[in-house]
């Protein structure tokens, strides 16, 4: 006796393996952050990500674009989402459907954390330390910036001449990578909303949710990012850009 035979359409497809990535994704963020390198928490703002954990979080998500972004384009992050919305590749419907699938996603994922690990003050999640407006500041501006360059990196390898390739993950995983090493003592390196929407509610239903008054600052700096992102890939791909609009 066989398995039984599910069918989904396209879109529920891609729901589907965008909350798979997105679960994935942060799992092995949280498992990361509290394992990897002797550091219980090196994602929280307060640790310069000194350790072995980026490189976990960017293999795993170079592992999962390459494994599943034939079927939904392996976004696993609203920031990304937008950018690829904002040059109209995909319409609204489908990027809030992403965004759900996410979020879903995000969220089992840092669940699934706390129920291997257990609850702990130190939870890893991306917060800024003092609030003061200086430290806000540059929170968002490292945020915004560096999703930027994700997002840039995502277009480039994946909406343009060049989208043919079999290496794109590596870019978009390294990407991430290095991006958590050079400001993630900044602002607890992110760099996706649905990332900092997990981490941060799941640590909060465990009795923590200090890092819940920075979530705005989570989806406001990554959109900027995705925004510029978008804006400069329409400037230097005029043409691509006008057979994304004809089609």
């Amino acid at each position: 006796m066989g398995l039984p035979k599910i069918l989904l359409t396209p879109l529920q497809a891609k729901f589907l393996v965008e909350g798979i990535g997105s679960f994935v994704l942060v799992l092995t963020i949280f498992l990361s952050s509290t394992f990897v390198g002797g550091n219980p928490n090196p994602i929280d703002g307060s640790s310069t990500l000194r350790n072995l954990a980026p490189i976990a979080i960017g293999f795993i998500l170079a592992v999962m674009v390459f494994s599943l972004g034939y079927i939904s384009g392996g976004h696993f992050n609203p920031a990304v989402t937008m950018g690829i919305m904002f040059i109209k590749v995909i319409k609204i419907d489908q990027a809030i459907t992403y965004v759900i699938a996410q979020n879903c996603g995000a969220v089992l994922g840092a669940a699934f954390g706390v129920l291997l690990t257990g609850p702990y003050p130190n939870m890893p999640a991306p917060q800024v330390y003092n609030n003061l407006p200086e430290f806000v500041f540059r929170a968002f501006v490292g945020e915004a910036i560096f999703t930027g360059a994700l997002v840039t990196v995502v277009l480039h390898v994946a909406c343009s001449n060049q989208k043919e390739n079999g290496f794109y993950c590596f870019a978009v995983g390294m990407c991430v990578m290095a991006s958590a090493y050079a400001v993630g003592g900044v602002s607890g390196g992110s760099f996706n909303p649905a990332v900092a929407t997990g981490l941060q509610l799941v640590k909060c239903i465990s009795g923590y949710c200090t890092p819940m008054l920075t979530l705005w600052l989570y989806w406001a700096a990554p959109a900027a990012g995705a925004a510029g992102a978008a804006l400069l890939f329409k400037m230097v791909h005029p043409r691509i850009q006008d057979q994304v609009e004809n089609n």
